[in-house]
């Protein structure tokens, strides 16, 4: 079995780098996006274990991302 997948979206490159680095030392994978319609485009092929979701986005909020997000 693979480990959990983790999908960082956030913005700011250096939040996203730091909280990469630790989940996957933590045994996790990761993916980041910086903006939501890269993550939603990613959400058609792969859908992650985890979402961690800035609620401040340049081309979307947050916030109103997660409550559309599909849950299975």
């Amino acid at each position: 079995m693979s480990a959990p997948m983790v999908a960082i979206l956030d913005d700011e490159p250096e939040i996203r780098q730091m909280l990469s680095d630790a989940l996957q030392d933590a045994g996790f994978r990761t993916a980041g996006f910086g903006r939501a319609t890269e993550f939603e485009a990613a959400l058609r092929k792969t859908a992650p274990d985890v979402c961690l979701v800035d609620l401040g986005l340049p081309d979307r909020d947050g916030l109103t991302l997660v409550h559309r997000l599909p849950l299975e």
